[in-house]
């Protein structure tokens, strides 16, 4: 008797633990689902020109260069005052600590009896947001106004274009991919090949290659090589993003390689601006709305502002978060001697790594200090 009775009491036991065992992980999993959308994310910052908002007023009028932060959903003004050059209608690029870009204006032509444009060359320090150079081109160099914005390779450090090409009554002929350097004050254009497609906007991925929407809102990469005596640019269609209302207003993208997702700001046929988060992942693509931009503005020019990535306290596996992935990765340590994060948890800095590391972590998801 003696012994069944303990066959039953051990047997009870291991109910209560197995039972104890599966309640602990009910648990687990449902703080850890709330953890992960309490996670601690990283939010990009973009530079853009504003050209237009709803509050402005024809006596305030405040275009210029802005800092845009996603997390806040602010726009906030780099200088004090009016510099329409400071958004380059015709696009810019931001490299070697410059702003450069073409911008244009539309003014009265009393020979022609119509309107025609004006072309500016014009280039900013980055730091001061002092321009350093502004340079009128002559009629002759019309075909400096891209279409859609302008694009700079991070791989091969080349700027690029998809340029409108005018007759000499400022009509649209067709639209050129070209490479442009702004090197000189006059800038040099390199012919690629005619763009069958209006894009209303462009960007390189980290990779160096080059994306554009389509005025219909298809999404495609876009070659720059040379397309020989065929002399149109091979464009791929990447997939829908399902918008298909894109007003011939300004638009621009620019691409996180943070996030591998492009952002992209547009008017809509509504006068309407929206800012777009875009998955550029062959067979995945899509585009996720934000936000309508504060203010109803327009943008130009939009790059991505290079955050420090300075240490982030919890964030052990160093991918700019504090996720529930940190605490993961400090009990691969714990039970299993797994030192590949060790220079980083000691998250409570008291030279050891033990599950105090851990509370710390849980508590900054939590939203305790």
């Amino acid at each position: 008797m003696y012994f069944c009775g303990q066959i039953y009491i051990n047997i009870a036991k291991t109910i209560y633990l197995m039972n104890s065992i599966k309640t602990l992980c009910i648990v687990l999993v449902v703080i850890t689902s709330c953890l992960m959308a309490q996670a601690i994310e990283y939010q990009p910052k973009f530079l853009c020109g504003v050209v237009k908002a709803d509050s402005w007023t024809t006596d305030n009028n405040m275009e210029g260069i802005y800092e845009f932060d996603l997390a806040s959903a602010t726009l906030t003004k780099l200088t004090e005052g009016r510099d329409v050059y400071q958004a380059p209608l015709g696009g810019a690029v931001y490299e070697d600590g410059l702003m450069k870009g073409i911008h244009f204006k539309t003014v009265w032509d009393d020979y022609d009896q119509a309107y025609t444009y004006v072309l500016y060359h014009v280039q900013y320090d980055m730091e001061t947001w002092q321009r350093v150079k502004a340079v009128t081109l002559s009629s002759m160099d019309r075909n400096y106004i891209s279409s859609c914005g302008m694009a700079h390779n991070p791989v091969t450090g080349k700027n690029y274009g998809i340029f409108y090409n005018f007759n000499m009554s400022w009509q649209v002929v067709n639209r050129k991919l070209a490479e442009i350097d702004f090197s000189t004050n006059t800038p040099t254009r390199t012919i690629i090949g005619t763009a069958s497609i209006p894009m209303a906007a462009i960007a390189f991925s980290d990779q160096g290659v080059l994306y554009g929407v389509g005025q219909e809102g298809w999404l495609y990469a876009i070659s720059t090589d040379d397309p020989g005596a065929i002399g149109e640019i091979e464009v791929f269609p990447m997939g829908d993003l399902g918008i298909d209302n894109i007003s011939t207003n300004p638009s621009t993208m620019t691409y996180d390689k943070r996030t591998g997702k492009f952002y992209w700001a547009v008017v809509l046929n509504d006068q309407k601006s929206y800012l777009y988060e875009i998955n550029p992942t062959l067979g995945q693509v899509s585009a996720t709305q934000l936000m309508q931009l504060p203010d109803n503005s327009w943008l130009v020019n939009m790059e991505v502002i290079e955050q420090q990535e300075t240490a982030i306290v919890g964030d052990v596996n160093c991918d700019g978060d504090v996720t529930v992935a940190d605490i993961t990765c400090l009990y691969n340590y714990l039970l299993n001697g797994d030192e590949t994060y060790i220079e980083t948890s000691d998250v409570d800095g008291d030279g050891s790594i033990t599950s105090a590391d851990v509370t710390v972590i849980y508590n900054i998801l939590l939203g305790n200090k």
